[in-house]
């Protein structure tokens, strides 16, 4: 072991063998106890880091069976060697299947047809609208008919950004009642946003809030979340405004979280929207309001505007 430089790492026996071979009088390695706060998601990685190497190393025709029965032998050992562990029947695999889907058949008994992400639930990765790769707002719209709720963040939303997705969010809209069933978040910094953009999606049905702050703690934050009762929630977070540019052909980078993955996030994300929204800094969208207060601030003394122009 020879590479300098921070670690975050499980000192493992063959790890631990290296660092008593390393110089001491040339090198400072530095060590401290696992808190007992964080045991679970460490050794947690750890031990999956395990799985999948082990895993690795068998032949395609067997690995499901191995895995399956090593799964197995691992969940009744924490049983054993935790009294309390609690291990319920759900944590126990009863077969080599994964649940993709639970479906309300159609009035005629039919299997309604839903889209599925065009990225899978279970993964997290990054997005660049790079060559050959789907663009942000085709993913998009692959998640919007298999979510509940859609919580939007968008610093600006123009119509061009919008119009790819309005009969998809439509579709969202009329699909049961559940309360917040759309929500969107935005701003008028640089006069960016349009009115009558908003307007159309105000009558598609979503619950619009705009913040009328142009100072320095203005939000600028970029982000959807697709809330699932199943629990596969979610997420991308990234540089992509609601422009069509943004969505389709700008260089972007955004990230599609997992929020089976990644669920501390989605969290998060969670309770900083409904900060956000049940804060005092935005207000409901109201079309006569935002006109006003858009045409005050192109008006108030001198100022340059840098805003996106749609031909």
């Amino acid at each position: 072991m020879s590479i300098h430089g921070l670690y975050e790492s499980i000192i493992t026996e063959s790890l631990n063998q290296e660092l008593e071979e390393l110089d001491s009088d040339k090198l400072s390695i530095k060590r401290r106890k696992l808190h007992p706060a964080e045991a679970g998601d460490r050794l947690a990685l750890h031990l999956g880091k395990v799985v999948i190497s082990a895993l690795s190393s068998v032949n395609d025709k067997d690995r499901v069976d191995v895995g399956v029965k090593l799964a197995r032998n691992l969940i009744n050992s924490i049983n054993t060697a935790i009294a309390k562990a609690e291990v319920h029947e759900d944590q126990v695999l009863s077969s080599k299947e994964v649940l993709t889907s639970v479906l309300s058949l159609n009035p005629d008994g039919s299997i309604p047809a839903i889209t599925e992400p065009l990225t899978p639930l279970l993964d997290t990765t990054l997005l660049t609208n790079a060559k050959g790769e789907p663009r942000v707002g085709s993913q998009i719209l692959s998640e919007i008919q298999s979510a509940d709720r859609i919580d939007v963040v968008m610093a600006f939303i123009r119509k061009s950004g919008i119009r790819p997705f309005l009969e998809y969010l439509r579709g969202h809209c009329e699909r049961g009642s559940t309360k917040h069933k759309l929500r969107f978040l935005t701003t008028t910094y640089t006069g960016a946003t349009e009115l009558e953009a908003l307007t159309m999606l105000q009558d598609l049905g979503a619950e619009i809030k705009v913040s009328y702050d142009t100072s320095a703690a203005r939000l600028h934050a970029k982000a959807w979340h697709f809330h699932r009762d199943s629990g596969a929630s979610t997420a991308y977070i990234g540089s992509s405004n609601l422009t069509y540019s943004a969505q389709e052909s700008g260089v972007e980078w955004n990230v599609r979280i997992s929020g089976i993955r990644n669920p501390d996030v989605i969290r998060k994300m969670t309770s900083m929207f409904d900060a956000y929204w049940f804060g005092s800094d935005f207000r409901d969208f109201d079309a006569e309001e935002f006109e006003r207060e858009t045409r005050v601030e192109r008006t108030t003394g001198p100022s340059i505007i840098l805003s996106p122009v749609e031909l």
